[in-house]
């Protein structure tokens, strides 16, 4: 009896699911565009960031002194996150436009490198003034609310199937 109860029950979540997204693809017009597409992401990306940094903020506790810090480290770290979302368009406009050639496609991602390696250089010249303020639990809590900040930080983790040690000799939680 308990099996059929909790088959039925699953049956009717995955119902309501199903609906759920059925309805919400109905909602969005079936003609939006690549680019309107594109710009929904954006956006969503830049809302996300941004609930990333104010959790960030609001965790380090940061006095008067520090705050004053603050403001060129989020910047950077917007800027890179701007650039980051600007080749993504980028690069998707090229995969939807003339086929690039294999050199093509090595020069653009060389360029994204460099460009990626360059905005966190500029990340952690912001970042030193403001963590070199921080007390020892602040740095502790740098360092584990900073992972959340990093896109791939995540996805190349469970990549090279690495799960960092915390101080505690504890497992990380997964990004």
């Amino acid at each position: 009896m308990k099996r059929s109860l909790v088959g039925s029950a699953a049956v009717v979540a995955v119902s309501l699911l199903t609906l759920t997204a059925a309805s919400a693809q109905n909602a969005q017009p079936q003609s939006a565009s690549r680019a309107e597409r594109m710009q929904h992401w954006a956006q969503d990306r830049e809302t996300i960031l941004d609930a990333k940094l104010a959790g960030m903020k609001a965790g380090l506790q940061l006095n008067a002194d520090q705050e004053k810090l603050w403001a060129p480290f989020e910047t950077a770290v917007k800027d890179a996150a701007k650039s980051r979302v600007d080749d993504i368009e980028k690069m998707m406009e090229m995969r939807h436009g003339e086929r690039m050639s294999p050199v093509d496609h090595l020069e653009f991602f060389a360029d994204r490198l460099s460009k990626g390696a360059a905005d966190v250089k500029k990340i952690a010249d912001a970042a030193k003034p403001l963590y070199d303020s921080l007390d020892d639990s602040q740095k502790h809590r740098f360092a584990m609310l900073g992972r959340m900040l990093m896109p791939e930080h995540a996805s190349f983790a469970a990549m090279m199937g690495h799960h960092g040690n915390d101080e505690s000799g504890g497992q990380d939680e997964a990004q």
